[in-house]
């Protein structure tokens, strides 16, 4: 073998020599995989008008088992801000994020409770006040948030979720939500 083939091959068996090692410590959780559907209300803190909390919208989540305990989750919602119309200078807007986080739980007697931190990507859209066509700012920011999950059987929980995110809008930079839901596991 030349040292160009050495090198790939060393790298493929350490790779499952370390997958290897991971396994044990997964199977001490009952599913490695995590999908959850949730509806919810939340809105601005700031938002100058708008800033109600009684915005309806919806959250999509995917969870993989890193460690015991330990989640990396990702969620995709949407939160419809025309509840209090307008937001800021804007009209029938809406928010429409991405996050991929952390999230540590704790085992509990009948639930178990979670923290999660992360980044994420938003966008918010709507009509200007002044007219014109639809107006769209994409921004990064940051999410911090609790959860709790009730087994309802081994595969299946009803989840509750609580979040605050801060991006960098010029119209609102701190959001609040509230979802439940259910989240299957595999």
């Amino acid at each position: 073998m030349t040292d160009r083939t050495k090198s790939p091959l060393a790298g493929l068996l350490l790779i499952l020599a370390l997958a290897l090692c991971a396994t044990p410590a997964l199977a001490d959780e009952r599913y490695t995989f995590t999908l959850g559907l949730l509806g919810g209300l939340g809105g601005s803190l700031d938002a100058d008008p708008g800033d109600e909390l009684s915005n309806v919208g919806y959250q999509a989540n995917v969870a993989f088992l890193t460690e015991p305990k330990t989640h990396l989750g990702l969620r995709l919602g949407r939160l419809d801000l025309e509840e209090a119309d307008p937001f800021g200078s804007l009209t029938q807007a809406d928010l429409t994020y991405a996050t991929i986080s952390g999230e540590y739980r704790f085992a509990q007697s009948f639930y178990e409770s979670g923290i999660f931190v992360g980044l994420g990507g938003y966008q918010l859209e709507g009509l200007p006040l002044a007219g014109g066509q639809r107006d769209s700012e994409t921004t990064y920011g940051v999410t911090l948030g609790l959860t709790g999950e009730f087994e309802l059987t081994p595969h299946l929980g009803a989840l509750i979720e609580v979040s605050g995110h801060w991006a960098d809008f010029d119209e609102a930079q701190v959001f609040l939500f509230g979802h439940v839901g259910l989240a299957v596991h595999f």
